[in-house]
């Protein structure tokens, strides 16, 4: 393990530039470069000081290249180019800029730093920029692909406003040929051309919204509607499935639900991104107003095919309900492939007795009384329902189809799914959760979970040379991995890492010098610290997470799974993964190597976690292990 991660580290690495051997007054008096000066009583402050005044120095040198820049920029009041253009050069201070050389001629307490740069290296400043344009637009058409609206109209809106921050936008193109400030803004208005809201039901002040996408169910979308006093918070529909709070007296007739794009409260995740929508202006899109209208009456031709086998792929473990009939013939055979593990839908007469526990779960969420039920769950699963109750004002959407499986040797049976609404006292924010149900052999409720969106779950299901119970065990891993952080289980995480598991994680920093390049790597100009950690030194930092932070949501997308060769159910895990929570958000890429020989006891090697592709290996995968 040691060997491996010291071929991480020289993947990490990044051997820095050497400044050239030139004074301060040779620079100062070369036209080929563009410099800054800073005074205070810290280095910090004068490195600041010296930053502004570089950035004055680059902001009238593109100027020129700006065209109708104090258009763009947000401020109360009439600003000229020059002060525009100097607010949108600041931007690049959180990324490229930093990056620029620096002089320390004398330190604190009369700190006094010097920065310059080549005029010719003026346009790199930008570069980044142009790419992560490209590569925030390719994200956003992927996404749409995927129904996955939200993240669709958030890449694409915040490129948009990075596009207005870089310097001759207008001639920005893509490989295709789209000039970029036209074409992102028609994607985004195509959009919401696709997007049908209907009212399915009504009770209690709450209608449940069916949310389409090009006729079929969005996987994922938020919005907010006018509740007849104020703007609502954010709500997300998942899966199709959304609700609007009504207040007494109120009706859905004429009700508009507003699509969001601008993600404003969310721009944190990106310093770079958060910086660049506060400063400019944006765009109104005006057709992201969506009427609400009645659930027209389903087509005659669909009510003939029954409704279960619908039910299945949204929740997961639907794919096809043969029998695997592999059994293991030897102990190599038994590490090489999972023994015998049917997943089979259980009759109406079988599934009675797990019905009639969920029903009485159901009821005790919507009463309020939660002790009533606590006969019907194991110590782990009545521990994980505290926590669910717990987790935000959770509420039952409207009545539930039920679907129940028997999964694995051992019997579980697994049910599939209950619609909640989540809501948090002090976050703006509303979403919906799809949360199954296991019971164990005893009949006891062993585990919450809250289900993957139907496109991660079909990532996995279409691996169809593995069986079906692996696909399953997979899909169940995520799931629960998820739940686990989002219910703050800490003991639990703590039991499904190895002990000697490989933990590395990126964060992005100030430019680093001296002997701390070693771990350093530029990604898109950014300087990106990768650290390992043992599983105690991960595991106190996460306590310190769990205890900072009101809620936590991981959301998955472009799963991408690769089975090892050797070891029978191991499995690299690579995804994008978008992390909210109260005070902190980001979004990257998370890798898990994870041995579900027994599906019971899931043990992870290896987790990393990096901003963004890196330029020189892209993304950790099983690969590297």
């Amino acid at each position: 393990m040691r060997r491996v991660y010291c071929t991480l580290l020289i993947l990490f690495s990044l051997t820095m530039p050497i400044c050239a051997q030139m004074s301060v007054e040779e620079i100062k008096g070369n036209p080929e470069y563009l410099t800054g000066e800073g005074w205070g009583e810290s280095n910090k402050a004068a490195n600041n000081a010296a930053l502004q005044d570089l950035i004055s120095k680059i902001s009238v040198s593109v100027e020129s290249q700006f065209e109708n820049i104090e258009e763009e920029v947000t401020d109360g009041t009439s600003v000229d180019s020059h002060s525009a253009c100097k607010s949108v050069v600041n931007t690049y201070s959180q990324a490229t800029i930093q990056n620029t050389e620096c002089i320390y001629i004398s330190h604190e307490p009369d700190a006094h730093v010097f920065r310059y740069v080549k005029r010719s290296d003026v346009d790199k400043i930008f570069d980044s920029r142009r790419q992560k344009v490209f590569d925030m637009a390719a994200s956003a058409a992927r996404a749409r692909e995927k129904s996955k609206i939200d993240d669709a109209l958030r890449y694409y809106y915040w490129a948009y406003c990075l596009l207005q921050s870089i310097p001759n936008a207008n001639a920005v193109i893509d490989e295709q040929g789209h000039v970029l400030t036209h074409w992102i803004p028609e994607q985004i208005n195509e959009i919401f051309s696709l997007i049908e809201a209907h009212k399915v039901s009504e009770a209690d002040n709450v209608a449940e919204i069916r949310v389409l996408f090009n006729g079929e169910p969005v996987t994922s979308m938020d919005y907010t509607y006018f509740d007849g006093m104020d703007w609502s918070n954010l709500y997300g529909a998942k899966d199709g499935r959304g609700f609007v709070e009504l207040r007494p007296g109120m009706t859905t007739d004429n009700l508009r639900i507003k699509c969001e794009y601008e993600y404003s409260g969310e721009a944190h995740i990106d310093k770079e991104i958060s910086t660049v929508v506060n400063v400019m202006k944006g765009k109104v899109f005006r057709d992201a107003y969506i009427m609400l209208s009645d659930a027209p009456a389903p087509a005659p031709k669909k009510e003939e095919p029954a409704a279960e086998p619908e039910a299945a792929p949204e929740a997961l473990v639907a794919a096809q309900t043969e029998a695997q009939s592999t059994e293991s013939a030897d102990v190599v055979a038994k590490v090489e492939a999972l023994p015998k593990n049917d997943i089979t839908e259980l009759s109406a007469e079988e599934a009675a007795p797990y019905r009639k526990s969920i029903d009485a779960v159901l009821a005790a969420i919507r009463s309020g009384n939660y002790n009533s039920v606590d006969t019907l769950f194991s110590p782990d699963g009545k521990d994980m329902y505290r926590r669910l109750i717990s987790y935000g004002n959770a509420r039952i959407m409207s009545e539930p189809q039920l679907s129940f499986y028997m999964v694995g040797a051992q019997k579980d049976v697994t049910c599939r799914s209950v619609a909640m609404s989540f809501s948090f006292r002090n976050n703006n924010r509303k979403f919906v959760e799809d949360v199954t149900f296991t019971f164990n052999a005893d009949k006891k409720i062993d585990c919450l979970a809250f289900g993957l969106d139907k496109n991660s779950t079909d990532d996995i299901l279409k691996h169809d040379m593995w069986s079906e119970y692996a696909r399953t065990v997979l899909a169940e891993f995520l799931e629960n991995y998820k739940t686990d952080y989002a219910l703050k289980r800490l003991d639990y995480i703590r039991s499904i890492f190895d002990d000697n598991a490989v933990i590395i994680t990126g964060k992005v920093t100030t430019r680093m010098t001296g002997t701390d390049n070693a771990n350093v790597s530029l990604m898109n100009n950014k300087y990106v610290q990768f650290t390992r950690q043992n599983k105690e030194q991960y595991l106190r930092n996460l306590e310190r997470c769990f205890d900072s932070n009101e809620y936590i949501n991981i959301r998955f997308a472009n799963n991408d799974i690769v089975k090892a060769g050797v070891g029978g159910e191991v499995y690299g895990i690579q995804i994008k993964q978008d992390y909210y929570s109260t005070n902190y958000g980001d979004t990257g890429y998370l890798f898990l190597m994870v041995d579900l020989n027994d599906p019971k006891k899931p043990i992870i090697k290896v987790r990393s976690w990096q901003p963004e592709r890196d330029p020189n290996f892209g993304l950790v995968d099983l690969s590297h292990f």
